[in-house]
């Protein structure tokens, strides 16, 4: 699949879930280069129902002044069993795999101010979304650091991370795990759908 199918195809995945949703986006304004940041609500029991807020913000480089987000770079997962956050109050479905993405980066005491496609891109408004693919560069950039989302913990992920960060660790020559355990896990994870990215390929 070509990049623009496969971007078109998981556009019309998310657009589908915007429609179910109760939530409706304002429109953005274009100009100074705005776009939307996602304010993660705290919560200090890890099932609680999410809650957040949307607002502009803008990347133009002539502005002075700055605020802190992060960007977060996943795979939307599949369409089935969608699940509700809150934005604004209101129900807005997400994918499991965002869900589990956003419980996991929420914090138990201190807000969290993200930058996330699916849902800081009104998925619904082609229009909108031509604009805001082409700032995409400078929102990655301008990020105080972008987080990959590569899934809930499964086959030994653990320990493959555990030895991926212990070889980039060491100044020495990096040698091949000789645990099968650890190099079947390095394997699956490198097989996980993240990877599989057109833009993370490229």
């Amino acid at each position: 699949m070509s990049r623009t199918a496969f971007e078109k195809n998981e556009s019309r995945k998310m657009s589908n879930l915007v429609a179910t949703s109760n939530y409706r986006y304002s429109a953005i304004l274009p100009e100074f280069c705005n776009i939307r940041l996602l304010c993660l609500n705290p919560s200090k029991r890890p099932t609680s129902e999410i809650y957040c807020h949307l607002f502009d913000y803008s990347v133009d480089d002539s502005l002075v002044g700055t605020h802190m987000y992060e960007a977060l770079s996943y795979t939307w997962g599949t369409q089935q069993n969608p699940l509700p956050i809150y934005i604004d109050n209101k129900p807005f479905h997400i994918t499991e795999n965002l869900y589990a993405a956003l419980s996991h980066l929420r914090n138990h005491s201190l807000v969290r101010f993200l930058w996330i496609d699916a849902l800081c891109i009104n998925q619904e408004d082609p229009e909108e979304k031509a604009g805001q693919i082409v700032l995409m560069a400078r929102i990655f950039a301008k990020a105080s650091r972008v987080i990959v989302w590569l899934g809930e913990a499964k086959d030994n992920s653990d320990e493959a991370l555990r030895a991926i960060h212990a070889a980039a660790a060491t100044t020495k020559i990096a040698k091949s795990p000789t645990d099968e355990v650890v190099k079947s896990a390095i394997l699956a994870l490198l097989k996980r759908e993240w990877y599989g990215r057109v833009w993370v390929r490229i």
